[in-house]
């Protein structure tokens, strides 16, 4: 245990390291989010979350801070109520929001042990209980989940989910509106997917459901959300009004993001990178619209204090920061203004796509401010839309 102590306050140091480079190269350096995710804070705890935070504090300027973001596995319990009360004891009056995500997955105890999940339905049921005491004005709470497909067929021929309790239990859950967002991913579509690359049986549709099936439980728990009052800001995010996640708004609309720690992304339009930047960088000749860049994954390498991967760099030129804000961007329930800018990127008969889009109730479209949304209708195929008017992705 001491070991893994030294080891973690090692880590910490570099962490530090890596914030005082970029402190003493940035020309902005104001913070809009500071989001500790990838595990960490079940990891190391509150003492030393609060130490990275204070680091932040020391070398970037936090004073207009809108959000601090956590994200946790759902246990073990009482550890994460530890962390939560002592990190709102700290920064609860400091910073007007602070944001818990748990990943819950699901509520089907075969689908969590097919996941290789520690907690089951039972387990998570007393875990919600336990923050219900920890919930306060500037708290928000997230929840993710996945629609696996686990589907069956009754007898009747009608569709369900193989644990109706389960499903009793998200719908009442999510009437209550404790939760202020969710996140609900598809499986094929879920970021964290390293149990799904070791087997990969497990989205075959032989242990989970087929395409359909997943897509069909998508649904399902899409409309419960919705109809409980949720909003879709996002693909697969959810939340009641002004309970967006800033963070993801950040990354979303393609605003400055810094990484700190292994293998973390980064992202810097133009105007932040000055020539002090770049040369550390190995980019003296930059001349694109943004870059991004990522740490490498070696902890040897980083140990070293050699924090970023060089083969990691990508410079953005102007068509390519075209394509991801209209990528980007029209995910979003704010959709993309002045489309016109996009032409570039887009098919020759757009407008005529858009507008076929708008007669089907997949887009909205004002023709005066150029200002291009999705309804839910058209989230729910937005890799379809986005490939037949763009030109390339």
């Amino acid at each position: 245990m001491e070991e893994k102590s030294d080891q973690v306050q090692d880590y910490l140091s570099l962490l530090e390291q890596e914030m005082a480079f970029y402190a003493s190269k940035l020309n902005d350096k104001s913070l809009k989010t500071l989001y500790i995710g990838g595990g960490t804070p079940n990891l190391i705890g509150a003492e030393n979350l609060i130490k990275i935070i204070e680091a932040a504090e020391i070398h970037f300027d936090m004073e207009n801070l809108a959000e601090l973001s956590f994200e946790f596995n759902p246990y073990p319990e009482e550890e994460i109520y530890d962390i939560i009360r002592k990190l709102q004891a700290r920064f609860a009056k400091k910073y007007p929001r602070i944001r818990f995500s748990f990943g819950i997955q699901s509520f089907d105890n075969e689908v969590l042990t097919l996941s290789g999940r520690k907690s089951l339905f039972l387990g998570l049921v007393d875990f919600l209980r336990g923050l219900q005491p920890l919930k306060t004005d500037s708290t928000v709470f997230n929840f993710d989940f996945i629609a696996f497909g686990k589907r069956n067929t009754t007898k009747k021929g009608n569709r369900q989910l193989r644990n109706q309790p389960a499903l009793t239990f998200f719908q009442n859950f999510v009437n209550s509106q404790f939760a202020d967002s969710f996140s609900l991913y598809t499986l094929e579509l879920f970021e964290n997917q390293l149990w799904k690359k070791k087997n990969e049986k497990l989205i075959s549709g032989e242990f989970f459901g087929t395409d359909e099936d997943i897509y069909e439980e998508f649904s399902l728990l899409k409309d419960i959300l919705l109809d409980a009052g949720y909003s879709r800001y996002e693909l697969s995010n959810f939340s009641l009004a002004s309970k967006s996640s800033i963070h993801n708004r950040v990354y979303r609309e393609m605003e400055d993001y810094i990484g700190i720690g292994l293998n973390s992304a980064s992202f810097l339009n133009a105007k932040n990178l000055n020539p002090d930047l770049l040369s550390a960088f190995n980019l003296s000749d930059f001349d694109g619209k943004a870059l991004r860049f990522k740490n490498t994954i070696s902890f040897e390498q980083y140990c070293k204090g050699d924090f970023l991967d060089p083969k990691a760099f990508e410079v953005l030129n102007q068509q390519d920061y075209l394509i991801e804000s209209f990528f980007l961007g029209l995910r979003t329930d704010r959709g993309v203004r002045n489309l016109e800018h996009f032409a570039p990127i887009l098919v020759p008969n757009y407008l005529e796509k858009i507008t076929s889009y708008q007669e089907q109730g997949f887009v909205t479209y004002n023709e005066e401010t150029q200002h291009l949304q999705l309804t839910d209708a058209g989230m729910d195929v937005f890799n379809a839309i986005v490939t037949d008017i763009m030109a390339e992705i």
